[in-house]
């Protein structure tokens, strides 16, 4: 009890508070069943999980907060879209709550991670994890939903990213794993206000003036391991990812648009509601296997000037791993080519074929363990070429990619 005790105060504590799982860290809810006891302290997360046996299982809880905020809890940086002259404080990052039992047969765990962006848009997504199967078998199913109010009323955005993973190094030699992400996301996008701030006569709670915007993805991926007698397991693995954009239908008081889609990322977490837009980019968090995304191309408009986009990717990792009682080191150099698709108008000018980028990442990640219950974790992403920065046509339009996470985790 006193220990339980201990591990409360450090997640209440304003200045420890720290996320676990979700949204920021790029680990979903299916390593909640899997992971030890812990405190952890990450660049973009803190928070505790702990459990107490049951029979032959254990009942297991976890909570903290998580968020791409660089630590920031508290600011008041934005002024909820009003017009007075106060400032108000917000919440920056997500809250996340997670409970579930876990036995050698079967683990079951639901979660919850709540985003307030400020009175006008807010996020709710809860999630189920399973695993059968001996735990070879797991699956991960969130449902995020993010509610417009006020500026936004009537805009309802809803996604899920369904993960799951077969580990198959029980039964098969050198061949550990297949895992599977589905993605789909729709949004309905109420600019009724905005219509009625221009124009008399408008409902300003109009339910038929909206945008609709579809997206789906597909990412498999299957692991391999090697074991050498020089101490270092090569663990190459293939990545193959695609997504799209769906038609996007706009009604204007009851007339109906259909047109191509220009986004194949569609969340509530990557929504502006200020801008009732998405970071059409698909910018993926720092992780191995990483797939290109959408270049800086120029356009006037500030748009992305390819209509039905698609994205198609390949990546061949390289995995390489050495690990001694005391330090584990893992190194992935990867080679990705990436291609963009659709009905591309650059510069008002219709461009036949495809945009493509080929390039290559390194991404690296060193855990110290000087004593069996503490452990400290550094992960560092960099590159040159697998994804464009700035305009195409530009000399020097290659950017640098350098990423990188730090943290700490205290097991008990």
């Amino acid at each position: 009890m006193k220990r339980l005790i201990t591990i409360l105060f450090f997640i209440l504590t304003p200045l420890s508070l720290f996320g676990f799982y979700g949204d920021g860290s790029g680990r979903s809810l299916i390593d909640f069943l899997m992971d030890g006891y812990q405190l952890r302290a990450r660049t973009d997360q803190i928070g505790a999980l702990y459990g107490v046996g049951i029979g032959d299982g254990d009942f297991r809880f976890s909570l903290g907060v998580t968020g791409n905020t660089s630590g920031v809890i508290l600011d008041n940086w934005t002024n909820d879209s009003s017009t007075n002259n106060k400032l108000s404080s917000y919440f920056r990052p997500s809250v996340m709550l997670a409970m579930g039992y876990k036995s050698d047969k079967i683990g079951v765990g639901v979660g919850y991670q709540f985003k307030y962006v400020d009175s006008n848009y807010m996020v709710h997504t809860p999630a189920l994890t399973l695993t059968v199967m001996d735990n070879t078998l797991r699956f991960n199913i969130p449902v995020a939903i993010g509610v417009g109010n006020h500026f936004v009323k009537n805009t309802f955005i809803v996604s899920t990213a369904i993960e799951a993973r077969y580990y198959l190094h029980k039964f098969i030699d050198y061949f550990t794993q297949l895992r599977v992400y589905f993605n789909y996301g729709y949004a309905r996008m109420s600019y009724a206000k905005i219509v009625s701030s221009a124009a008399e006569g408008v409902d300003p709670n109009s339910k038929a003036i909206y945008k609709d915007q579809t997206s789906i993805g597909l990412d498999l991926r299957a692991y391999f391991n090697f074991p050498t007698d020089k101490g270092v397991s090569i663990e190459p693995y293939l990545r193959v990812l695609y997504s799209a954009a769906l038609d996007t239908v706009e009604n204007l008081g009851g007339v109906l648009n259909r047109n191509k889609g220009e986004n194949f990322n569609i969340t509530p977490y990557s929504f502006d509601y200020t801008s009732l837009s998405f970071d059409a980019t698909g910018t993926e968090k720092l992780s191995g296997g990483y797939i290109a995304s959408v270049p800086g191309i120029p356009n006037p408009q500030g748009r992305v000037p390819i209509s039905g986009i698609y994205r198609v990717g390949i990546a061949l990792p390289l995995g390489l791993r050495a690990t001694n009682d005391f330090v584990s080191l893992y190194v992935e150099p990867s080679l990705a080519v990436t291609i963009f698709g659709g009905k591309i108008s650059l510069l008002g000018v219709e461009r036949k074929g495809f945009f493509y980028t080929f390039g290559y990442v390194v991404y690296s990640e060193l855990t110290v363990t000087p004593v069996k219950y503490l452990e400290l974790f550094l992960e560092l992403q960099t590159g040159g070429a697998s994804r464009l920065g700035g305009d195409l046509y530009g000399a020097g339009a290659t950017t640098m990619i350098l990423n990188a996470s730090s943290g700490i985790a205290w097991y008990f």
